[in-house]
């Protein structure tokens, strides 16, 4: 297999950086079939990127590509120090692997830290402040953070994929949605959920100010388990699904969807 030293870069610097700090699990090294999922890794000289964030990039050939060896795209600054620039890299794409955006591309960026620097997606969920060390920050002072997470890093790191050895710690805390119906003359319902260890609890409540206390559990997968309440005789309402998104059913207002946030 060609490039074995740079994948093995690759590898360990992932391990001791976005796995070691959280539940994550990096598996499948391997040679990829064409019609295989996970992330298609390309090697080729030229500036490294990803073609998405997240589960964008499953089974997507190239998906994200590295360069391996500097001939031409920053020559000058990465062929004399190859194994830094690799690992550095390989930190920060692998971060949008993980569907975490460039931290200056935030709307809370200080302009008088970071300016005219936005390049690609704007994120949709804020998991702490803005962190000029981040390594998804083009304006931080060390290049990608010299390839290590920081403290902000490595908190929402562990928000959205838990902490080590403890798969429910990324569901922790509350999370509200509005549950919205296919019956036109049904109203939208908020829902707070408080996610503590395995138990479910919080309070549906209708625009008309009636409050349902509600209580359920979730699994390591993060599907809400018996997640189901009763307005009235004939209207019972089911949620089926993650503790972001799903299904809603309802006797009386037929189907809808819900998609929590923190």
């Amino acid at each position: 297999m060609p490039y074995a030293t740079e994948r093995a870069w690759v590898q360990d610097s992932i391990q001791n950086t976005w796995v070691k700090h959280s539940n994550l699990k990096v598996i499948g090294w391997k040679t990829c079939g064409s019609a295989e999922p996970g992330i298609h890794i390309g090697v080729a000289d030229v500036n490294p990127h990803t073609d998405g964030l997240g589960n964008k990039l499953n089974g997507i050939p190239n998906g994200m590509v590295l360069n391996f060896t500097f001939n031409d795209w920053a020559a000058a600054d990465c062929k004399p120090r190859k194994e830094y620039c690799i690992r550095t890299i390989a930190v920060h794409e692998f971060g949008h692997a993980l569907g975490f955006t460039h931290e200056q591309n935030r709307r809370d960026t200080p302009k008088s830290l970071c300016s005219g620097q936005e390049q690609g997606t704007v994120g949709d969920i804020f998991l702490t402040p803005w962190d000029l060390d981040s390594v998804m920050n083009y304006c931080n002072p060390k290049w990608s953070g010299d390839g290590k997470l920081s403290r902000l890093d490595i908190e929402g790191l562990q928000t959205w994929y838990g902490k080590p050895n403890d798969p429910f710690s990324r569901y922790q805390g509350q999370w509200v949605a509005k549950l919205t119906y296919s019956d036109p003359s049904c109203v939208a319902d908020d829902i707070r959920l408080t996610v503590a260890g395995r138990t479910v609890t919080g309070k549906v409540k209708t625009p008309f100010g009636l409050e349902i206390p509600i209580r359920a559990r979730i699994d390591e997968q993060s599907n809400l388990i018996g997640l189901n309440f009763q307005f009235n005789k004939k209207d019972r309402v089911t949620l089926q699904g993650t503790i972001t998104d799903g299904v809603v059913k309802s006797t009386d207002c037929g189907c809808g969807t819900y998609r929590f946030r923190r």
